[in-house]
Parts: C-alpha cells; sequence; structure tokens
C-alpha cells in the first residue's frame, strides 16, 4: 500500500491547512479578538501532526498503488474534519459531536450547520476560519479529482484523460503537476469572484467570504451574505456559481491555448447549460402561473435557485420551503445531477448522464436492430465498455446508499420528505435541500445521527468506490491476521 507515501501526503495536507489558521489569526488581532487562545493551540497542534507525519513518510516511494489512494482518500477527509473542529472546541462555541459534524460539513462544502442560532453571535474569526474551511474544502477535492480518483474509481476520468488528452498517472511528479495547474484556475475564479461581489457593493470580508462559499460550491450556511433585495449580489453569485459548475482542467487547457471558445465547444459542457436553462424556464414559468411571484421575479428567482441547486451551493435568497411542491421537488431531483465533471460540485455529475442516457438509447435501438453493433461515443471519442459498466455501477450504489439512508435518517423522527431532503443533501453536498423541508440547523438533532451525517458527506466526496475498496483491504488485512 506505500504507506510511507500514504502518510507524507497525509501530512502534506496537515502542514497546508495548519498554515491556514495563521491567516484568521492575524485577522483576530485587527478586530480585537482574542482568536490567539484557540487559533493559536490549533495551528500548533496541526502543523505539529503535519510534521511527523511527513517525518515518517519521508521515505516515500514515488508511486501510489490503488489501496492507497483510496485510503488516502478516506482519511484525509477525518483528519480535516478533526484538524477543522479545534478552534471551535478551544474557543468553547461547539461540543465535540457538533464541532467535528460542523468541521466535516465546511470541509466537504455540505453546508449543514450546528451554528445557524449563534450566527450573529460567532466571532468574526471563526466566521472566517468556516470560509476557509469550505474553500479548502473545494480545492482539496478537486485535487484528489484531478490525481487519485482516477486511479482509484476509473469512471471519473472519462472526459478529463480521454476528452482533453491529460493523462493521469499515481506518480508524484504528475500528480503535484496537476495540482499545481488546478491550484492556479482555483485561486484565479476565486480572485475574480472576490471582484465580483466588491462591485456589487459587500465590504472585502463579505466579498471573501461569499467568495469562498460560492466557489467551492459550500451550500447554505448561516454566515450568508446575499439577500434577495439586492439583485446586484445575486447577479456576483450567479456569475460565481457558474464559474464553479464548469470543468477546471477545461479552463486550464483553454487557457494554455488560449482558445477560450474551445471550452464551449466542449459537449458536457454544452449539455449543463441546455439542462441549467430548461429546467430554469420551466420553474420560472410555473412560479408565475400559480401567483407565487410576478413575471419579473419569477424568472429571476426561479433561474437563480435552479442554479444554486444545480451547482449544489444552495444559496438561498426566498423562502423556498413555501415554493409549490413541484418547484421544491425539481430542485430537489436537480442537486443530483450536479455540474461538471473536474468541478467542486456535487452529485452525480453530467458526463455521467450523458453516458446512461446514452446507453438507454443504444439498447433501445439494440432491440430494433439485435445484430447491429454498439459503439457509445461522447464527442466523437469511443467510451470503454469498463467506463460504461462503471458508471451503471455507480449510479446503482448512488441511488442505494441515497434510499438507505433516508430509511436510517427517519428514525431521527424525521418525516419521509425531511430524511430524503437531509440525505440527498449530505451526498450531493447541497445541504439547502434539507431547507426544502423545514430543516435550517442541526443542532437539536441527536449526536448519531450528526455522525452518520458526516459519514454520508465524506462518502459523497469519496465516489462510493473508495469506501468499498477501503472495506475490502480491511477485510483481507483482518483474515490473513486471523
Amino acid at each position: 500500500m506505500h504507506m510511507y507515501l500514504f502518510f507524507f501526503l497525509l501530512g502534506r495536507m496537515a502542514i497546508l491547512n495548519g498554515l491556514a489558521f495563521f491567516i484568521p489569526l492575524l485577522c483576530s488581532f485587527s478586530w480585537g479578538e482574542p482568536a490567539y487562545l484557540y487559533f493559536g493551540p490549533s495551528m500548533a497542534v496541526t502543523l505539529a501532526l503535519g510534521g511527523l507525519m511527513m517525518g515518517f513518510g519521508r521515505r516515500h516511494s514515488k508511486q501510489l498503488g490503488v489501496a492507497g489512494g483510496a485510503w488516502y482518500m478516506v482519511l484525509v477527509w477525518i483528519m480535516l474534519g478533526a484538524v477543522g473542529m479545534l478552534p471551535y472546541l478551544f474557543s468553547g462555541t461547539l461540543s465535540v459531536a457538533d464541532a467535528f459534524f460542523e468541521s466535516i460539513s465546511a470541509y466537504t462544502t455540505v453546508g449543514l450547520s450546528c451554528v445557524a442560532g449563534l450566527a450573529g453571535n460567532v466571532p468574526r474569526s471563526l466566521v472566517l476560519w468556516h470560509g476557509l474551511m469550505e474553500w479548502l474544502g473545494g480545492l482539496n477535492f478537486i485535487l484528489l479529482m484531478v490525481t487519485i480518483i482516477p486511479q482509484v474509481s476509473g469512471c471519473f476520468g472519462l472526459t478529463l484523460s480521454v476528452h482533453q488528452s491529460i493523462s493521469f498517472s499515481p506518480m508524484l511528479g504528475r500528480m503535484d503537476i496537476a495540482a499545481r495547474q488546478v491550484g492556479k484556475i482555483y485561486a484565479a475564479i476565486t480572485v475574480l469572484s472576490v471582484l465580483a461581489y466588491l462591485l456589487a457593493g459587500l465590504s472585502l470580508f463579505d466579498a471573501c467570504i461569499s467568495a469562498f462559499r460560492s466557489i467551492s460550491t459550500s451550500g447554505d450556511a448561516p454566515f450568508s451574505f446575499i439577500s434577495g433585495s439586492n439583485p446586484a449580489l445575486e447577479w456576483a453569485c450567479a456569475f460565481s456559481m457558474l464559474l464553479a459548475c464548469g470543468n477546471f482542467l477545461l479552463y486550464w487547457k483553454s487557457f494554455e491555448r488560449r482558445d477560450l471558445k474551445s471550452a464551449f465547444r466542449d459537449t458536457e459542457l454544452r449539455v449543463f447549460l441546455g439542462i441549467l436553462l430548461g429546467t430554469a424556464l420551466l420553474v420560472s414559468f410555473h412560479l408565475w402561473k400559480m401567483g407565487v411571484y410576478d413575471g419579473a421575479d419569477s424568472l429571476r428567482l426561479g433561474f437563480f435557485h435552479v442554479l444554486s441547486f444545480y451547482s449544489t451551493s444552495g444559496f438561498i435568497t426566498a423562502d423556498v420551503s413555501a415554493w409549490p411542491d413541484f418547484d421544491k421537488f425539481i430542485l430537489l431531483l436537480i442537486v443530483f445531477v450536479g455540474g461538471c465533471i473536474g468541478s467542486a460540485t456535487g452529485g452525480l455529475r453530467v458526463m455521467r448522464f450523458i453516458v446512461l442516457f446514452k446507453i438507454a438509447a443504444q439498447e433501445m435501438r439494440h432491440l430494433l436492430h439485435p445484430r447491429m453493433v454498439i459503439s457509445l461515443k461522447v464527442s466523437g471519442v469511443p467510451v470503454d465498455m469498463k467506463i460504461i459498466s462503471r458508471v451503471l455501477s455507480y449510479f446503482f450504489l448512488f441511488m442505494a446508499v441515497f434510499f438507505v439512508s433516508t430509511i436510517i435518517i427517519s428514525l431521527s423522527g424525521m418525516t419521509p420528505l425531511q430524511s430524503m431532503g437531509v440525505a440527498a443533501g449530505c451526498l450531493t453536498s447541497a445541504g439547502a435541500t434539507a431547507h426544502l423541508f423545514g430543516i435550517v440547523e442541526f443542532s437539536a438533532e441527536p449526536a448519531w445521527l450528526k455522525a452518520y451525517c458526516a459519514f454520508l458527506m465524506i462518502l459523497g466526496r469519496l465516489e462510493i468506490f473508495s469506501f468499498l475498496i477501503v472495506l475490502q483491504t480491511a477485510a483481507q488485512a483482518f483474515k490473513r491476521r486471523w
């Protein structure tokens, strides 16, 4: 399993997040907050942990195996959750269960929260740290996606490796190159988002927090500065969410070739925009037809919230829980689609749905012409049957986990619709689906439910396959030992 490289990568991630503590620590001094009492110890513990793991893995190999990659993907989220909760514990803001839930929710960019009722009393430094966790969580997921996920689950690399001529390798050097490329694009888009929010009238602090949340598609946490009474803010937020839905490696290749038009020739992006336009018009028309809003507001709010849920961001500027059931159901369904492969969004991703619909169409033609040889293509590129089988397997596993989780969550006393909203939110990183059915915060929920939801959040970011590989390798190790 190449354990030395495994620990080296974990330690490097711990060092990165430990250094991130310096930002709220420095800002707190100018704000007159005693944040050094909780960010200082958090920074020291995290850097010490990262240093120990990097020291243990200093003799690492240059190649990461499939099992090692799967274990890394599971443990990195748990480690980030443990690191991120330290300021909440040292400041006495949350209990251990609530702090871990809050941290996992931020890092996995879900947005469900235990501090909605405390939002007005939380120190600004903790608000900043919450936003940083969301931003770092989105960056971490994209880095995993362009380095380890294609190696572990295979099907994720469909459009990235074949369609864009980017080779994935478990070699550390190539992993670092891909990570730097995507990191630059992620940072550049964040800067564009901050500028958009500044032009919309937000202060620098609020603009940074909103940019962190919208670029990382972090869900509707209590620290939202997007107001339905300010259309300029909605436009800035929509601009950021739309950028966050695209394929970041596609952005990089277009920028590298100085050919931005090539991005719009991408099949997945065009299908994504088509679904967005069609769904938004449908919801807007229904809101107007039912007399919920007038024509202009129906169009504005319909487009904004469809984009918000489609991107699994979950910004809410209206009381969507009071919308007609048809519109709420559309918003619930669209989070399962998500954005493009190569983005920080959750859900199944548009490319997988393209493959699924093409498979269905081909099978219908095969029934009419039994001797026809089926060849599935995306953008003129043949799709290997191995990838098709993985897409089908992932779709089945995803939906099975969703329905089983709905049953488990309902044991807490939630209604079936509320349970579906929470399960969908955790798996697709769109916590706002819980808001559709009246679940605003989790502070009053039992500890076991918070633990299970934290597990679902991580599972949604693991693409499920990684968790199954971890279970398989653990079972094999247990059999060998006993």
